[in-house]
């Protein structure tokens, strides 16, 4: 919520000015930040392009640069908060408006006052984090790269024809092969059936626990285990001179950003001063981004030199680590494949590319544009269109081969008993006299919506609902939301998803590809939180679309007892014949540097 006070002929009232977007409004507030993002590469600093004038061995830093601005949708909110003070005016003609404090505060204060709304209250958002608490992040950050080295031996000495990158996250505990991994487990498992005892070696990167269960300590401990080998073992100090060297020019970067007077004037939206916020964001790219991703690109680069692998293979290839592994893959020869791991949200600015970012770079020579992975592999044809279209990839660059954690979720369900389902009803809390509904996503995506849907639930007595909370969070962050709710019961992180699907009668989301997984199901989905990413599945049909406590209620009674919308899911997806894993992991293999001259 971003509430505020304004006065109107009946006096003061209490708003969300956020209410006041329609899902018009809300796409459009999205298409303006994509849009002021991308037009940052073209801003002066220095007398160069942004894309030109920041650089580590000659490949572009605005690749880091855009992910930061698109990830902390700073720039988003701020779109979204002058849209809503257009349309409140426009419908409330408020006399003065009396911010209160929040985030946004100024950037609210700043949009009233431009459009001549008498304003009160702070100018600036309360507890906004400040340049001096980055720096200290950053410090900490850089603290914590060199304590992950001192309790790592030397890199193993053996090279393997597949080096696969996986999140330490993400590995069951007690996996020993590539099965163990959460997403791509099937393909790397079949890379092994296929390649024989130590084909593949797994490279783990990031922090071992989830984003929630983070500690301080986590560098202190040991890294390895469960058949992955910590990336710092590849990575010594000595291999880190790149990264160090941005840390320490850390400030001058950002003083150079604060310079420019392209960006303090891109800081000017539709007449709105939003200079608070941006000098925050460039503060963030200086001081935090540009010195993790250069470690990255670092620790990538010295894995590759010492494993020598004929092929590499990762998720997540849009995101900061996957284009860093990107980068350095491209400039060693290394073939990289990357996997598609979850559904490709339209709004996602990372695989969303302008045609000119797919090119060289015209005035640095030895930029080659966006590093993007030799080949993609990829769900299905709508996943296909998005790459080709909105990403601009080239003919060639990707293929479908389909999803081998759906098949495998396919498998798993068709193969339930009767007493496997009863179980996973009683696990989730449901009586014999209750039908389950099962809520899949991030909490922290989802939070706004959340308390209508638990409140829409509690209304409803012969409905169960089991929150099955994402792999990259904890039960814990459901305490606030569920207190009290004698129908709602979260589940353990660990909890199997497939009883869970055969045991609903439905499901609810906000973003979560296991929506999307459903239809192949026939397990009916309520999305929302709209407008969202799945919104083109509402607008289809295809799925339940909801925003308020009683849209939800009246969603989630079609969604159980409307037997027409019922019948009618999963007539719009088909799977592709349980294949992919096969189909994936052929497809890797015939990247491999040399096959294509042998074949």
């Amino acid at each position: 919520m971003t509430p505020l006070e304004v006065q109107t002929a009946g006096g003061w009232r209490h708003v969300d000015l956020l209410a006041y977007l329609d899902a018009e409004e809300e796409e459009r507030a999205h298409d303006d930040a994509y849009a002021w993002i991308k037009a940052v590469r073209h801003l002066a600093v220095d007398g160069e392009p942004f894309r030109s004038r920041f650089s580590v061995r000659g490949d572009s830093l605005w690749w880091f640069a855009e992910l930061y601005l698109h990830k902390t949708q700073a720039m988003l909110l701020a779109m979204r908060v002058i849209r809503a003070i257009d349309a409140l005016i426009a419908r409330d003609r408020p006399g003065a408006i009396r911010v209160l404090p929040g985030r946004h505060a100024g950037v609210i204060a700043q949009a009233a006052g431009a459009r001549g709304i008498a304003c009160e209250g702070p100018r600036q958002a309360e507890g906004r984090s400040t340049m001096l608490r980055l720096d200290a992040r950053a410090m900490r950050l850089s603290a914590a790269a060199r304590l992950s080295r001192l309790r790592v031996a030397g890199p193993p000495r053996d090279t393997a024809p597949v080096a696969a990158f996986v999140h330490r996250a993400f590995w069951r505990a007690g996996g020993a092969d590539g099965s163990a991994e959460s997403y791509i487990g099937p393909v790397l498992r079949e890379l092994e059936v296929r390649g024989g005892a130590g084909a593949v070696r797994y490279v783990g990167v990031g922090p071992r626990s989830n984003f929630q269960a983070r500690r301080w300590w986590d560098p202190l401990t040991g890294y390895d285990g469960h058949g992955s080998v910590a990336i710092e073992r590849y990575a010594p100090a000595a291999a880190m001179q790149a990264s160090r060297g941005v840390y320490r020019q850390r400030r001058e970067i950002l003083r150079h950003l604060l310079d420019s007077a392209d960006l303090r004037a891109h800081a000017v939206i539709r007449g709105v001063d939003c200079w608070s916020i941006v000098r925050e964001q460039l503060a963030g790219i200086a001081l935090l981004q540009f010195p993790w991703s250069v470690r990255a690109m670092d620790e990538a680069a010295a894995a590759l030199r010492s494993l020598q692998p004929d092929v590499a293979v990762t998720y997540a290839e849009a995101g900061g680590w996957g284009r860093a592994l990107a980068l350095e893959a491209r400039r060693t020869g290394v073939p990289l494949v990357g996997l598609q791991h979850g559904f490709i949200y339209r709004h996602w600015l990372n695989y969303r590319h302008e045609p000119d970012e797919m090119e060289p770079d015209r005035v640095n020579a030895e930029d080659a544009g966006f590093p993007r992975p030799a080949k993609t592999l990829l769900f299905d044809e709508h996943a296909a269109a998005h790459l080709r279209d909105a990403g601009r990839f080239p003919p060639g660059t990707f293929d479908v081969t389909g999803s081998a954690r759906l098949d495998e979720l396919i498998a798993a369900v068709r193969a339930l008993t009767p007493d496997d389902v009863g179980r996973a009803r009683q696990e989730a809390g449901a009586s014999e006299a209750q039908m389950l509904v099962v809520f899949a996503g991030k909490e922290r995506e989802a939070r706004g919506a959340l308390p209508a849907l638990v409140a829409a639930v509690c209304a409803m007595p012969a409905v169960q609902l089991a929150i099955k909370p994402h792999p990259a969070e904890t039960a814990e962050v459901y305490a606030g939301v569920t207190a009290g709710a004698a129908n709602v019961r979260v589940l353990r992180v660990s909890t199997p998803l497939p009883p869970l699907l055969g045991a609903a009668a439905g499901l609810v989301t906000k973003n979560s590809t296991v929506a999307i997984d459903a239809l192949t199901l026939g397990v009916p989905s309520l999305v929302i939180g709209l407008p969202n990413n799945l919104t083109p599945f509402v607008r289809d049909g295809l799925m339940l679309g909801a925003g308020t406590e009683p849209q939800i209620r009246e969603g989630l009674r079609t969604l159980l007892y409307d037997q027409r919308f019922r019948s009618s899911v999963g007539a719009g997806r088909v799977a592709r014949g349980g294949e992919a894993a096969a189909r994936s992991a052929a497809a890797i293999l015939a990247l491999r540097r040399g096959e294509q001259s042998r074949s």
